[in-house]
């Protein structure tokens, strides 16, 4: 028999957990991250890079390279790196495997998932010296935290199959979300409607009204939305399983997050402390580190994946008019 899976509607005050108040006081990954070694990229002045001193692109040669980005369906960041590997996807077309995964949690026991994730009450003398802390007091630091452990305590935020529950960052709509897309991802040969359905959930809707607006997006985009529905209520757990599997085997939980045939893109050693870092391709492009995260970038690398890179490789790629952030997700 199918497990049944439940839907419950939630207050938006709700929908992401510790969120806000972690990204304010900076002590918990949240909402908004930035690794420390790419703070030289909050210059709008590209950095000055002896492309001597560029690191060699190193790849496994393929026919059909394979590229993944780890995503959630609502996180900012994420949204901003489908815009960019969009003119990569409309280049290449499937000569390469470029592919969506989404990142989730299981939830085994909620009152130790939100212990593990609860700011601590006892370091609130330290969070209220935060000029950017929603609160002034020891009292309204307490009330705040208390808060936001009750929101994360409430069943109603997660996706629940069976006994299981299953968390997405940005709430249960965010989950829910992540699973329709893996469904019309696997229901179509055309991958040009996926990105079309993506494209227009990113645009149309958000993680507090996701359930409401996805049905809309996805006929827009060519879709059977009751194939979509029958595969999120039969196969759900399944299809997050493997999620996250893969994101375990690979220790991913930051969106987005970009693997080349298995392997991180950009490489760690192409960064550095001072934001100068840069990539040589075998082709003598070099792309800075301010760059990493634009079309041009991300089709360079697969290109330089392939056994024998087809024509469209010669094709160089424009940044967006909106350029994605150089660093930064949710996590």
């Amino acid at each position: 028999m199918d497990k049944k899976i439940k839907y419950f509607k939630i207050h938006p005050t709700g929908v992401i957990f510790f969120a806000i108040l972690l990204a304010a006081t900076s002590f918990y990954s949240g909402v908004s991250w930035t690794k420390s070694k790419l703070t030289g990229n909050t210059s709008p002045a590209t950095p000055a890079v002896n492309a001597a001193n560029a690191v060699n692109f190193q790849t496994t040669k393929s026919n059909r390279p394979s590229f993944q980005f780890y995503v959630m369906s609502f996180c900012p960041y994420g949204n901003q790196i489908e815009d960019v590997i969009k003119p990569v996807v409309d280049l290449l077309g499937d000569k390469a495997n470029i592919k969506p995964q989404y990142i989730f949690d299981k939830i085994s026991d909620i009152n130790s998932y939100c212990k593990s994730r609860s700011p601590d009450v006892a370091q609130c003398p330290t969070y209220i010296t935060n000029p950017q802390a929603p609160f002034k007091t020891l009292a309204e630091c307490k009330k705040y935290i208390d808060n936001l452990t009750t929101q994360c305590l409430d069943d109603k935020q997660y996706l629940k199959i069976g006994d299981v529950y299953y968390a997405s960052l940005h709430g249960r709509q965010e989950a829910n979300q992540n699973v329709r897309e893996i469904c019309a991802w696997n229901q179509t040969e055309n991958k040009k409607d996926w990105w079309s359905f993506v494209m227009n959930v990113n645009q149309s809707c958000t993680s507090q009204n996701a359930d409401a607006c996805w049905e809309e997006q996805a006929k827009k985009a060519g879709f059977d939305t009751a194939k979509i529905t029958e595969c999120f209520n039969k196969e759900a757990a399944g299809l997050i399983e493997k999620e996250i599997a893969l994101t375990s085997q690979y220790k991913i939980s930051g969106s987005p997050t970009l693997m080349l045939d298995n392997q991180a893109f950009p490489p760690e050693n192409a960064y550095t402390n001072d934001g100068k870092g840069a990539l040589k391709f075998e082709n003598k492009v070099v792309i800075t580190q301010d760059k990493y995260r634009t079309p041009n970038a991300i089709k360079e690398a697969v290109c330089a994946s392939f056994s024998n890179p087809p024509k469209e490789c010669k094709t160089v790629l424009a940044d967006l008019p909106s350029t994605a952030a150089a660093a930064g997700g949710c996590n």
